[in-house]
């Protein structure tokens, strides 16, 4: 099986920091069950970039725009060669449409 690599753009890296701030403000367990699933998922993403969907908005879904979503973040990447290239890394409870 094909593994592709995954990198983050610039604006993905700012939001990863964010997710760090975000994991600051919440209880231990609460932290170790975030990290959990977005470990989950990053570990299934170079696998398996197209086992996730694409965005239900038409324009990002024109763009190629994929979702990995987990209970706290949407992570919006697209699949380019062997490349899955995040994106944006974003609140689950955010409207995003205009951040993309």
């Amino acid at each position: 099986m094909e593994k592709y690599k995954v990198i983050l753009s610039p604006p993905a890296q700012r939001d990863f920091m964010s997710v760090v701030e975000h994991l600051r403000a919440l209880t231990d367990e609460e932290a170790k069950d975030c990290i959990k699933q977005i470990v989950d998922k990053a570990n299934v993403l170079p696998k398996t970039p197209f086992a996730y969907p694409f965005t239900r908005d038409a324009q990002l879904r024109l763009r190629g725009y994929r979702i990995l979503a987990t209970d706290a973040f949407l992570f919006f990447y697209v699949v380019f060669g062997n490349t899955a290239e995040i994106r944006r890394i974003l609140p689950a409870k955010r409207q995003y449409d205009w951040l993309l």
